[in-house]
C-alpha cells in the first residue's frame, strides 16, 4: 500500500496566497445583503448554449439558460421549461409540452418555434456543435404543431433521450439569435434561465443578475458575482479572506481545514462524476500489453487517501457503488509486479522503456494536476519513462472533437443521470464526439445496448460491456468524484449529486 506521505511527496501542491485585484473588487461588487461572490475554476469556451459540454461548466450555463427537462439535486428526471411522454412504443417519437407563459431575458416569448430552431435549425447547419453528438444525426425531424408542442422524430431508438434533453437540452432564442447573429449572440447571450448575464470579462469575471420573470420565480439571491480563478490556492485565500462567499473544487485538506474556521463551512459530498484516463488508439497506446501495464500500476487507493481523505471510492468500472449498472465482484487489481511483467512482454526493460505522456488540467478538477503527476510517478516505478503537461479544456475538446488527441488525458467525466449510457454509452463510443478510444470492435456491442428497451437486460448488459472494456485497457476508470466547496455561512447551499453549483437553488440566511 502506497503512503500518503510517499504520494503528497509526487504531488508537490502550493498552497501560497496569490493576490487578486480582481477578486477583491468582486467581494465589494456583491457587499449587498442578496449577492454573492463565487470564485470557479474555468471560464466557458463561448455562450453557445448548443456548445455546453464540460461538467463544470454546465454549472455557469444553467444559471443563465434553461433546459427542456430539469434535475432534482438527487438526480432524478422532473420537468423544466416543460413536461414530456413517448407517442410510441419504440421510443422514436417524444413529445414535449412547454409551461405558459416562459419568457426569455429580452422579454421574447419562449415556444415550440425556438425549440426547433435550436435543435433542428442549428444542429443540422453546424454538426460541430457539442450537443450534435447527442442530437445531430439521430434527430430526423423536429415538429411544432402548437406554439406550446414540440414533437421530437428519431431515427433510431433513443431510450435516454428525456435524460439528455436534461442534461444539455437549453433553449435559444430563435428571434433574437437571428437578428444579431451568433457572433453577436456571443457578445450578449440571452437565455430563459434564473439568471440574466450583465457583465463578462472573459478569463476574469461573470456578473449575474436575478430573473424576475423566471418561471420558477426569482432567485432568492439577486446577484451573482463569479470570478474565474483557476489558481486552487488562491480560491482558497479569497474564501478564507472573505473575498468571496463561496470557493469550489478545492482540496479535501483544505475543506477540511477551512471548514473549522468560525462563519465558514465545508462541504464534501459524493458526485456522480468519474476521474478517469481518456485512453487513445494511437501510437504505443495500441499495445494492450501497455495500456494494462498503465492501468495495472495506478494505487487507486492510495490516490483516494493521499488526495480525498479516502473519501473517494474506488472504481473498477465506470458505475459507482450502488448504481444499476456496477458489478461488485468485478474488480481491476493494483499490481506494479503485473504491469512490469506486460511490459517486458512488450519488449520494454529499463534500457528500452515505453515512453508515454500525460495531459491533464490544472486546476479545474480537484487536485487534477497533483494526481496526473502522482500517477506519472507510479508508472516511472515500474519502468515507463512519462510525463506530466497540463492542458486547458478548451484545447482538449477541440483535440477530442477533431480526432487529434495523441495522448492519454486525465479527466473528471459528468454523468448528470446515472444512467450507463451516459457513462460508457458516451465515453466509449467510437461514433459519438467524447470518445478518444475508437476501435471497430466497440460498435455492435454498444449498440446493442443502446437499443435495448429491457431495463434490467440494458443493465446486465452495461456491467458486462464495461467490464470487457477495462479488461481490453480501452477504459481506465480510477475514482469517483466527490464536491469539495467551502462557503460562508451566510448562504445555505444545497448540494446536487451531479456536482452543479446552483445558485438559483440556494437562499441566504441573512
Amino acid at each position: 500500500m502506497i503512503s500518503r506521505r510517499r504520494v503528497l511527496r509526487h504531488a508537490a501542491i502550493g498552497a501560497a496566497f496569490i493576490g487578486s485585484p480582481t477578486i477583491m473588487a468582486s467581494r465589494a461588487s456583491a457587499a449587498n445583503e442578496k449577492a454573492i461572490s463565487i470564485a470557479f475554476p474555468t471560464d466557458l469556451a463561448s455562450w453557445d448554449a448548443m456548445n455546453a459540454v464540460t461538467s463544470v461548466t454546465q454549472s455557469l450555463y444553467k444559471c443563465v439558460f434553461d433546459s427542456l427537462l430539469d434535475i432534482t439535486p438527487t438526480a432524478q428526471l422532473q420537468p423544466g421549461l416543460g413536461s414530456f411522454k413517448w407517442l410510441d412504443n419504440n421510443n422514436q417519437v417524444l413529445e414535449l409540452t412547454l409551461r405558459d407563459n416562459l419568457l426569455f431575458h429580452n422579454g421574447d416569448p419562449l415556444t415550440s418555434d425556438d425549440v426547433h430552431f435550436s435543435f433542428y435549425t442549428r444542429l443540422k447547419a453546424d454538426d460541430t456543435l457539442a450537443v450534435a453528438a447527442n442530437f445531430g444525426k439521430i434527430v430526423e425531424a423536429v415538429e411544432t404543431p402548437a406554439p406550446n408542442k414540440v414533437v421530437f422524430k428519431f431515427a433510431s431508438k433513443y431510450i435516454t433521450a428525456p435524460q439528455r434533453l436534461m442534461a444539455v437540452g437549453y433553449v435559444m432564442p430563435r428571434r433574437y439569435t437571428e437578428s444579431v447573429g451568433i457572433d453577436g449572440f456571443m457578445q450578449k447571450p440571452v437565455g430563459a434561465g434564473p439568471y440574466k448575464l450583465v457583465d463578462y470579462q472573459r478569463g476574469s469575471r461573470i456578473v449575474l443578475e436575478a430573473h424576475d420573470k423566471y418561471y420558477r420565480g426569482a432567485p432568492s439571491i439577486k446577484q451573482v458575482v463569479i470570478q474565474i480563478v483557476q489558481d486552487p490556492s488562491t480560491r482558497i485565500a479569497a474564501v478564507q479572506s472573505g473575498q468571496v462567499d463561496f470557493a469550489h473544487n478545492l482540496p479535501v485538506r483544505e475543506v477540511v481545514r477551512l471548514g473549522a474556521i468560525p462563519g465558514l463551512v465545508g462541504n464534501l459530498h459524493p458526485i456522480s462524476s468519474v476521474y478517469m484516463i481518456h485512453m487513445v488508439n494511437k501510437g504505443i497506446y495500441q499495445d494492450p500489453n501497455v495500456r494494462l501495464a498503465m492501468h495495472h500500476a495506478i494505487n487507486t487507493a492510495g490516490l483516494s487517501k493521499a488526495f480525498f481523505n479516502g473519501k473517494a471510492d474506488v472504481l473498477s468500472m465506470w458505475a459507482g457503488p450502488g448504481t444499476p449498472a456496477n458489478d461488485p465482484n468485478f474488480k481491476f487489481a493494483y499490481s506494479p509486479e503485473m504491469a512490469k511483467a506486460l511490459l517486458a512482454k512488450s519488449g520494454y526493460t529499463a534500457k528500452n522503456p515505453a515512453k508515454i505522456e500525460l495531459l491533464s488540467p490544472n486546476g479545474v478538477f480537484q487536485n487534477d494536476f497533483d494526481m496526473a503527476r502522482t500517477i506519472v510517478q507510479m508508472w516511472k516505478e515500474i519502468g515507463i519513462d512519462a510525463s506530466a503537461t497540463a492542458i486547458e479544456l478548451p484545447k482538449f475538446n477541440e483535440l477530442l472533437r477533431t480526432d487529434k488527441l495523441e495522448s492519454p488525458m486525465l479527466y473528471n467525466w459528468f454523468n448528470p443521470t446515472d444512467d450507463p449510457e451516459s457513462y460508457s454509452g458516451s465515453i466509449m463510443n467510437p461514433k459519438g464526439r467524447f470518445s478518444a478510444w475508437k476501435s471497430d470492435d466497440i460498435t455492435p456491442k454498444l449498440q446493442a445496448l443502446l437499443d435495448e428497451t429491457n431495463y434490467d437486460k440494458r443493465m446486465a448488459g452495461y456491467r458486462e460491456f464495461d467490464r470487457w472494456t477495462v479488461e481490453q485497457g480501452y477504459a481506465c476508470p480510477l475514482l469517483q468524484g466527490i464536491a469539495t466547496v467551502v462557503y460562508s455561512k451566510r448562504i445555505r447551499y444545497v448540494p446536487y449529486r451531479t456536482g452543479l453549483v446552483a445558485p438559483y437553488a440556494w437562499t441566504l440566511t441573512a
